[in-house]
């Protein structure tokens, strides 16, 4: 039986100060996430040592033996949705139901551990929580006296750095862990945590260490706390899910952790196909070339980028004039994302730079103003008015705000100096540049506009998904919100929401754990970083996926076209108005058939499609089916973009659907005639194809085999 309403707990709640329905949701996620750790304690250590009626551990008890895997969890929240939040509430129930000891593992970043001490801290007075670890030994005594003769409760916030997780192992062997129960909570557990020789000790023939920070947690950590029980804690869990069975960050049970109803996530900027689409009207696209013209300092500045900074001056400006700065006193935020490299992010703040000062002097009537700054003004604050109406200040009282504001506005690239020292943001406006600093873990309150341009060949969908730091409670924010993007970035992104969409109602459907999780990815995406993972337990198919080149040749080979047409018309009969009505109907053909009918198909597609392995992807499949194919055809009109890309299927919604539930693979190929607009004109016929796995396939997409 779990206690929900304790002294620790009662106290966090107040001390958190929500407002009623952020309440509600932190006493849900507490009571499901306590009630999975106390479940996992019981039946793999010994009942009786937590929960509502709790003892403490009898002396001389031992859990030596337990396999690590059956203590160990995964809360799976999103981006920006309050995990810490969770962790704090679900740390004051913990103590109100008798665990002593909670030591959350958190981003070497000094930013961020000030940060989650900062908020530990102040959710649960009468705890003892450090952070110091350079400190602890000066706390030993005190610590041992309070958890011997006191019923104390201690919480450690240490960063994963080798440094810091020495001093607090340690630290804990001193004060003698191993007699308390205890809970190892791993925030954005997918990050530094992980064997990143994984992949290197399963194609070598000799013995491979673990990595140094997963051999302290795993080897060191683990086994001095051993009445404990380990919680990773992300809204990125790709790589956790695909840990072998043997590994010990593979969870035994899985917690998601849902939301409130003013969290704004990937349904508000990536729910739809095209971008103008977007319902918010959220989205603004910019040039293709746009990170070359901001990286080439003889170019004139961007288009995008000129209107990604108008529109947040107007926004910043209107959310001053109706809503006062924010009590954090850390303004409003604008967020650069250009690239990894440092010396492209010094550029991109050198360039912001100097056109800020265009902008001002052109407010100013200055020296150095330029007239298409009032005109481009002109066109962002029409933008803005689409979404905050009838509540947008007139643009002369926007425009004082504005020459006001940028007397103390802040232009802060994000790099390792200021993760060594933390953002000093300002009180006003703030313009953030960086990578992989900005990528994960980094609350940015009150963000309005994000202009994104960081582009790799292939991108893991758990760390781009990380740089979605648009994501959070901004529904108070909304209308003062712009993503600007290259169209390519938003269908990656577009995908990566599908694929996060997808595992969650896996998760949903799955109470208890599966033996596999399927990961969805797309074209220019992986799931994960590949040293993590075992390549020999690894693999890529998921049910009712429909496999598709994203990138077509057109013109086609017309000798292969006429062969490819000669094959069908012998299921289907000559080309004509009834080879249609026939080819819908589809013919049974084996595997053999279906790989002969692909390899005429050239593609340049860089997705789950590619031209040298979708023929085994067909005979996998098809093999668990008795290698029989249903095949179809029929005539269809695309539009066929830049280098002939194709940003979605030719399968309509009904066709899809129907062979998801066929009972065998379903092969389309379809005659497809280019539209006006195509890169390659209209009228340009090419045949496509679309592989379809079945419902029935066991739900499998990129998952561990072990």
């Amino acid at each position: 039986m779990t206690q929900k309403d304790g002294q620790y707990f009662t106290e966090a709640i107040g001390a958190l100060r929500l407002p009623s329905e952020q309440e509600k949701d932190a006493r849900a996620n507490a009571e499901n996430i306590v009630g999975k750790i106390l479940a996992a304690y019981e039946e793999n250590i010994a009942p009786g040592h937590v929960g509502a009626n709790s003892s403490r551990i009898p002396s001389g008890f031992s859990a030596s033996g337990v396999n690590p895997h059956l203590l160990t969890g995964l809360v799976y929240g999103r981006i920006q949705s309050g995990k810490t939040r969770a962790m704090i509430a679900s740390t004051a129930m913990a103590f109100d139901n008798g665990f002593r000891i909670v030591v959350v593992l958190t981003s070497n970043i000094n930013d961020l551990v000030d940060q989650t001490h900062f908020d530990f801290a102040s959710g649960l007075p009468g705890v003892m929580v450090f952070t110091k670890d350079d400190e602890l030994a000066a706390e030993i005594e005190n610590a041992k006296l309070d958890l011997e003769a006191g019923d104390g409760r201690m919480l450690i916030v240490c960063s994963k750095g080798p440094t810091s997780l020495k001093n607090v192992i340690a630290f804990l062997k001193q004060v003698d862990a191993k007699r308390y129960p205890a809970i190892i909570f791993d925030d954005e557990g997918d990050q530094a945590s992980l064997d990143t020789n994984t992949r290197k000790r399963s194609l070598s023939n000799v013995a491979v260490a673990p990595s140094s920070i997963n051999k302290l947690i795993q080897e060191k950590l683990r086994p001095l706390m051993r009445c404990h029980v380990y919680v990773s804690v992300t809204g990125t869990p790709q790589a956790v899910l695909l840990q072998s069975a043997g590994s010990r960050n593979r969870p035994s049970f899985i917690e998601p952790l849902h939301p409130g109803d003013s969290y704004v996530g990937g349904d508000h900027f990536f729910a739809d196909d095209e971008p103008e689409d977007n319902h918010h009207e959220l989205i603004r696209i910019v040039d293709s070339d746009e990170k070359d013209k901001l990286l080439d300092l003889q170019a004139t500045i961007p288009s995008g980028l000129r209107r990604a900074i108008l529109f947040y001056l107007l926004s910043a400006a209107a959310a001053i004039k109706n809503m006062g700065f924010p009590e954090h006193k850390k303004g409003y935020s604008f967020l650069c994302h250009p690239s990894l490299k440092n010396d492209e992010q010094a550029v991109a703040a050198e360039r912001m730079s100097k056109y800020l000062g265009v902008v001002k002097a052109t407010l100013l009537k200055a020296a150095g103003a330029d007239p298409k700054v009032l005109q481009e003004f002109s066109e962002q604050y029409e933008d803005l008015k689409k979404t905050l109406g009838s509540k947008t200040p007139p643009f002369e009282d926007l425009s004082t705000i504005i020459v006001a504001s940028m007397r103390t506005r802040k232009i802060l690239v994000i790099n390792a100096k200021a993760k060594r020292q933390g953002i000093a943001y300002g009180p006003g406006l703030n313009f953030l540049i960086g990578g992989n600093t900005l990528g994960r873990g980094i609350a940015i309150r009150d963000l309005l506009v994000t202009y994104y341009l960081r582009d790799s060949r292939i991108s893991q969908i758990d760390t781009m998904h990380q740089h979605a730091r648009m994501f959070g409670y901004r529904s108070k924010t909304l209308p003062y919100t712009r993503l600007f993007v290259p169209r390519r970035l938003y269908y990656r992104f577009r995908d990566i929401h599908r694929s996060d969409q997808d595992l969650r109602r896996y998760v949903e459907e799955h109470k208890d754990v599966p033996k596999t999780f399927p990961i969805e990815f797309t074209f220019d995406l992986r799931t994960t970083r590949p040293g993590v993972l075992d390549v020999n337990t690894t693999d890529t198919l998921r049910p009712g996926m429909q496999v598709y080149p994203n990138y077509v040749v057109v013109p086609q080979n017309a000798a292969a076209y006429s062969k490819l047409m000669a094959k069908l018309s012998a299921h289907f009969g000559p080309a004509g108005p009834s080879i249609e009505e026939k080819g819908k109907k589809g013919a049974i053909i084996s595997v053999n058939e279906a790989v002969d009918l692909v390899q005429l198909i050239k593609t340049k597609s860089e997705n789950t499609w590619r031209d040298k392995t979708i023929d085994a992807v067909i005979r996998k499949v098809a093999g668990k089916f008795g290698n029989r194919v249903a095949l179809k055809f029929r005539f269809a009109e695309r539009q066929v973009r830049e280098e002939g890309f194709m940003s979605t299927g030719t399968l309509s919604g009904t066709e899809y659907e129907n062979a998801g539930k066929e009972n065998i693979p379903t092969l389309w190929i379809m005659s497809v005639e280019s539209t006006e607009g195509s890169c390659c004109g209209k009228g340009k016929r090419f045949m496509y194809p679309t592989f379809v796995i079945p419902n029935g396939l066991p739900k499998l997409l990129m998952f561990n085999r072990g």
